[in-house]
């Protein structure tokens, strides 16, 4: 037995030994060009040097994306390291050369993301027209120069974008009635839009987004009403807007995001949305239907009580909501009518509570277990502000006593510091709230069904780790079973 083993051993060697070698050249076209379309065009690049077969191989690349991670070269000096920055004529320089040697066909998604303005004009052209006549499915010309998420990171902190330059004005012949037909998803951000006269839509686009773009109320009513078959349409900090509107009917449109247009007025669409993201003051928000609105996720920028919203602002007229995130600036106490309506649909709810009282609180967290009652088949509820307060304790106590299942209760609270108290880096004790302190002591030892955990959490956590969280299967009376979050 042992010498069959070993002979069968030697011969499967001997037989990999003789197996012929197949190099990455020796691959048919059609492969070679599908494992290149997985690769950055950077790198895809690169292969051209590697054998004669695979010189050009990257010039059919399906995915153009043009950004500072794509285009820069790294240099080396020995006194400070490695050396990446690149400047805009350097970048336009290499997008021209790469663009200038693509076979300009079968072009899925090509993306421009660099800080550039209208100085920039000549070349930007050509690039649009480069993905008009390779009929790109998918086109992003960014040129902020920054992530989206960076940009709407500095608008939380109310950093308003310095102008040096004019914006790029996108040219009339991307809007020409014969290029229309392909384009599918179209993102413009940091630019200047006018539309032509003869302007005839985008007949088969179904995403579109307009962030930090100079655009008129008429051309953003113009656009959605020339687009039939839109599913997507996101339009933020544009400031020059001040009503989207639009009375010609989108029956496929799907998904609304309006973040932070500063003069926006009114919303009015014909069309049935399912999902809602919204970002600004209180407006109207007016649809054909509301039928099938089921997630909204809206950030109120003025004072708004998050009970009164629910209760009697536009979230109350969504028969089918099923999800609902809100951000609010809490301000005073607010007393909300009770009514007969509850939300039979609502599974999901999310509330973040900024408290807007300069250092005296004004407002009583016990307001909220009043959401159990409106919304009685809730699954999940997350309350994002816990810091040990009498009232936050109580609202806990109050769902651990009426919880006749709870399975599970997660505080994890954080030292606060009051409004007003706070001096340079030195607080003292008597200056905060010591949440788990209260957590401990007085959640603690009225849980007698060992279902509450309270978890520490350094004192130099940021507010995005406040967390308050409660898991239940079934609550008691008229609260079914599910799944409760309290954060």
């Amino acid at each position: 037995m042992m010498r069959n083993s070993e002979q069968c051993l030697h011969e499967t060697v001997a037989k990999r030994r003789n197996l012929q070698k197949i190099s990455l050249s020796d691959l048919p076209m059609d492969i070679l060009s599908t494992i290149l379309s997985l690769l950055p065009i950077n790198d895809a690049i690169r292969t051209s040097v590697l054998s004669r077969k695979l010189k050009y191989v990257w010039c059919s690349h399906t995915i153009l994306t043009f950004n500072k991670a794509t285009m820069r070269k790294t240099y080396f000096k020995p006194s400070t390291g490695y050396y990446q920055f690149l400047r805009d004529h350097e970048f336009v320089t290499r997008v021209n050369t790469v663009l200038r040697q693509h076979s300009g066909t079968g072009v899925e998604r090509m993306e421009i993301k660099f800080r550039l303005h209208s100085k920039h004009a000549d070349h930007i052209d050509r690039w649009v027209n480069f993905a008009i006549a390779s009929k790109a499915k998918e086109f992003v010309i960014d040129l902020s120069g920054r992530s989206k998420v960076a940009f709407f990171r500095k608008l939380a902190y109310g950093k308003k974008r310095i102008v040096r330059e004019e914006p790029y004005n996108l040219t009339s012949q991307f809007f020409s009635p014969s290029n229309g037909l392909h384009l599918q998803c179209l993102e413009l951000m940091a630019v200047s839009l006018h539309l032509p006269s003869d302007f005839k839509g985008f007949l088969n686009l179904k995403s579109l987004s307009l962030v930090d773009v100079s655009i008129t109320d008429e051309d953003v009513e113009c656009m959605l009403s020339k687009c039939n078959l839109l599913e997507f349409f996101e339009i933020s900090y544009c400031r020059m807007v001040t009503s989207i509107r639009m009375l010609h009917p989108l029956n496929r449109f799907k998904h609304l995001v309006v973040h932070i247009c500063p003069k926006l007025q009114e919303i009015e669409l014909n069309c049935s949305p399912t999902t809602l993201k919204y970002a600004g003051d209180v407006v109207p928000l007016i649809f054909a239907s509301t039928s099938r609105l089921k997630n909204i996720d809206v950030v109120i920028l003025t004072d708004q009580s998050a009970l009164s919203y629910i209760v009697a602002g536009f979230s109350s007229t969504l028969p089918s909501l099923e999800t609902l995130t809100l951000l609010c600036y809490e301000p005073e106490r607010t007393i909300v009518p009770e009514g007969h309506f509850k939300f039979s649909c609502l599974r999901n709810l999310r509330l973040e509570l900024i408290m807007c009282d300069d250092g005296i609180r004004k407002t009583d967290f016990l307001d909220y277990a009043y959401l159990l009652k409106i919304a009685p088949f809730l699954e999940t509820l997350e309350l994002h502000w816990f810091f040990g307060y009498k009232d936050q304790v109580e609202l806990a106590l109050h769902i651990l006593r009426n919880s006749v299942t709870l399975e599970k209760m997660e505080i994890t609270p954080e030292l606060e510091i009051s409004y007003n108290l706070a001096s340079d880096d030195c607080y003292e004790r008597s200056h905060y709230v010591d949440g788990h302190r209260v957590a401990t002591e007085f959640i603690c030892k009225a849980d007698h069904r060992n279902v509450v955990n309270v978890v520490r959490v350094p004192s130099s956590s940021g507010p995005d780790e406040t967390a308050m969280e409660v898991d239940c299967r079934a609550y008691a009376e008229d609260i079914p079973s599910g799944q409760i979050r309290l954060v």
